[in-house]
């Protein structure tokens, strides 16, 4: 009876070690200038198309480079009882030097241009990333019909919209986290 303890023991705790590692997700690799993403995959050569490619716990971790896009995230874990472990996240990769990726506009900005737009979506974050030179916001999250929840913005630095604020939440985003460096901008909440 002692042995069968001693393994059913051991069973558990083996368990016990496997099911978090099962329960994470995919990393996503971004690389505008390596097709390979220095060896890791799977690879996209563009935010927004691993963003569409994410699912609930994926990780998009985006490799050093400038990245002239603007990124919509629509839609995402917006299903019912989804929670904390269902959270995506969009992070420089965490061995690069902190502002060495850069999400910026082409050319000369108009008003319009923007980082990210976030709307219906939950337990999203976006880490680490350089976020500049729009002509309009560099981070917004949608409110109303369209809002989120728990959304997290961290350690970003946003820097140079023309016309806009560096970050705007609409009304009726609950939980949200903003922890970030704004160079000569705010946060606005119209």
């Amino acid at each position: 009876m002692t042995k069968a303890r001693a393994l059913g023991s051991l069973f558990g705790l083996t368990l016990l070690l496997i099911l978090p590692a099962l329960s994470q997700g995919a990393i996503l690799y971004v690389n505008n200038a390596d097709p390979t993403c220095q060896g890791q995959s799977p690879c996209f050569s563009t935010i927004q198309s691993a963003v569409n490619a994410a699912q609930a716990g994926d990780t998009i971790r985006i490799q050093v480079g400038t990245y002239l896009e603007n990124v919509i995230i629509d839609g995402k874990n917006n299903f019912a009882g989804a929670a904390e472990s269902d959270r995506i996240v969009i992070e420089a990769d965490p061995l690069s030097p902190p502002g060495s990726v850069l999400l910026t506009a082409q050319r000369e900005a108009p008003c319009s241009s923007f980082g990210f737009r976030i709307k219906l979506s939950k337990f999203i974050t976006v880490r680490g990333l350089a976020i500049g030179s729009f002509g309009g916001e560099g981070i917004s999250l949608f409110g109303g019909a369209s809002q989120n929840q728990a959304i997290h913005i961290e350690r970003n630095r946003i820097f140079g919209s023309k016309c806009s604020s560096g970050i705007i939440i609409d009304s009726g985003n609950p939980a949200t986290l903003i922890v970030n460096n704004l160079k000569g901008l705010c946060i606005s909440f119209p």
